[in-house]
């Protein structure tokens, strides 16, 4: 795997930064680096003169997948930026009148040699999400862009600006098309077939990650339709019924015609692959498809690909998560039963529990409050917020429509944009996902929502499309992802390793985790919130290791 790490500090007018070569241009009056778009002078060269002609607003004119570092000789003056959806990171530091910043947490750290003490108030969320939220990260006085914002430090003053928001998008597009369903249909398929076309039209080798659901399967289509040789598509299996989608993906990829390749997981290289997570994701990463994502992008790299089409990101966008069909029924049981005059003859005591726990500010996120009491006494010292804050700000009071918007902004920006994001970057690969495009995001929030989510159909409208390529029968099934067994995987394989991790006078000496409630759910690990806690526990085991 080849390091594309950019690391710099901009300290007393003069910049200096560590490149790899291909990925910037440097005079006498600007210099320009990007981190996602790999051999593209040309477009660097684009960037350069929209700076000269906009000065800071030219990130409004870019629409794409990656993190931005120009810096201004002559004015003296430093941009960076993080693209809308986030797939690149983008962390900084700053102290004496100098700014020290990096795509990658560890480079900042040892480069600038800044202290690794644990932000020990972001592990609620990490626990709660498995990731981290920006702008927290989790070393104290270390931060992380947020998607969609950029950093300009000028005059010895840093400022952080935001030029694209969901929320503000989704508040100013609020009011719903007045066009029927073919309409929306064909407006959405033009769409997501032009970005596609976009992307054949400047890369080679290119390759798609099969699962057998409805997002892939689409991208999958549509590129095939469009391409001008057969596409190559990957898939993983496990010989474990429960999490094994490879049989689906490949009969889906024999129909739409792709050149297909599937890799079965073997018992025996669990661990080793396992022990890869922390040195992709230098942050602690609790999201079990870090797994199969990292094993399908060294799968692409050993076969020639050099850029991927995802199908990430049309959950959030048409109402396909599970999360959702759970916040419909809250929704609706939240409006039968006062939750402020709950008596003792309310027998669902999970229901109650959620609405006495949960207020206006905060009602889409209500499924966390289902797995709360596990944390509840679990850190040693002040554990930070378990909720985002800023879901007020979305205009709507429909459950679902407010949990999409605040998922796009924080679990697609912080969780799947960066999982894809780091693993394509680490194999040399770009990645290009045409649900995570502007002008689709913007126009997915003008349609009505029960063209989204209808009649307990989620996807509804997505799915329209599909079945015009796919027939409907491929995927009668339900949908595993690109999960693993995790249940199998915690109560063998790694049981005995987080034991281990688990000793007492480790945890006493890391002073992080209160040992006698950790030792709790150790020992009654067949529950399935524990199962899914001692995962992320796990995974920051692993890190902590690592780095600490």
């Amino acid at each position: 795997m080849q390091d594309k790490n950019i690391y710099g500090i901009l300290k007393n007018k003069k910049l200096d930064i560590n490149l790899n070569k291909n990925n910037y241009i440097d005079n006498k009056d600007i210099f320009i680096a990007l981190d996602g778009r790999y051999n593209e002078k040309d477009y660097i060269k684009k960037i350069k003169d929209l700076y000269i002609k906009y000065g800071e607003k030219f990130i409004y004119k870019i629409d794409d997948f990656f993190s931005l570092y120009l810096y201004d000789k002559k004015k003296n003056i430093l941009i960076i930026s993080r693209d809308r959806m986030g797939s690149k990171t983008v962390y900084y530091y700053m102290n004496n009148n100098c700014i020290c910043f990096s795509n990658d947490i560890m480079s900042l750290m040892d480069n600038y040699k800044i202290k690794r003490e644990i932000n020990k108030e972001c592990l609620n969320m990490y626990f709660s999400y498995h990731f981290i939220d920006a702008p927290e990260t989790i070393f104290k006085n270390v931060y992380k862009l947020n998607h969609g914002d950029y950093l300009i430090y000028k005059n010895n003053i840093l400022e952080i600006n935001n030029y694209w928001s969901e929320i503000d998008s989704f508040n100013n597009n609020s009011k719903k098309l007045i066009k029927n369903k073919k309409e929306i249909k064909e407006e959405l398929n033009r769409l997501l077939e032009k970005s596609i076309k976009d992307f054949l039209s400047t890369n080679d080798n290119i390759g798609i990650y099969m699962s057998s659901g409805i997002d892939s399967s689409l991208v999958t289509a549509l590129s095939t339709k469009y391409s001008n040789k057969k596409i190559k598509t990957f898939s993983i299996g496990f010989h474990n019924e429960i999490a094994n989608e490879a049989v689906k993906a490949k009969a889906i990829a024999n129909y739409i015609g792709t050149d297909h390749t599937e890799l079965y997981i073997e018992d025996n290289q669990v661990k080793d692959i396992i022990k890869k997570i922390p040195k992709y994701y230098t942050e602690p990463f609790g999201d079990p498809s870090a797994f199969p994502t990292i094993v399908l992008n060294e799968l692409a790299r050993e076969n020639g690909i050099k850029t991927v089409i995802t199908g990430d990101g049309a959950d959030q966008l048409f109402c396909g998560s599970n999360v959702y069909d759970k916040l419909k029924e809250l929704q609706l049981a939240r409006r039968i039963f006062n939750p402020f005059n709950l008596n003792i003859n309310f027998k669902n005591k999970k229901l109650k529990h959620i609405f006495r726990h949960i207020d206006k500010g905060y009602e889409s996120q209500s499924d966390v409050e289902m797995n709360s009491k596990i944390l509840n006494n679990l850190f040693i010292d002040n554990n930070g917020k378990k909720r985002f804050d800023q879901e007020s700000k979305i205009k709507t009071n429909n459950w679902q429509e407010r949990r999409m918007i605040l998922d796009i902004g924080t679990f697609m920006a912080d969780r799947v944009s960066i999982k894809m994001g780091i693993a394509t970057k680490k194999n040399n690969i770009e990645m290009k996902t045409p649900f995570f495009c502007k002008d689709f995001i913007e126009y997915t929030f003008r349609i009505p929502h029960n063209l989204k989510y209808h009649n307990r159909i989620k996807k509804y409208i997505l799915k329209d499309i599909l079945y015009d390529i796919v027939p409907e029968s491929y995927f009668s099934s339900k949908k595993k992802g690109f999960g693993i067994p995790l249940r199998e995987w915690i109560t063998t394989y790694l049981y005995e390793d987080i034991k281990n991790m688990s000793k007492k006078d480790f945890i006493e000496k890391q002073n992080i985790f209160n040992y006698d409630e950790l030792l709790k759910i150790i020992n009654n690990v067949d529950e399935r919130n524990k199962v899914v806690f001692l995962w992320d526990y796990y995974m920051f085991q692993l890190w902590y290791k690592e780095y600490i």
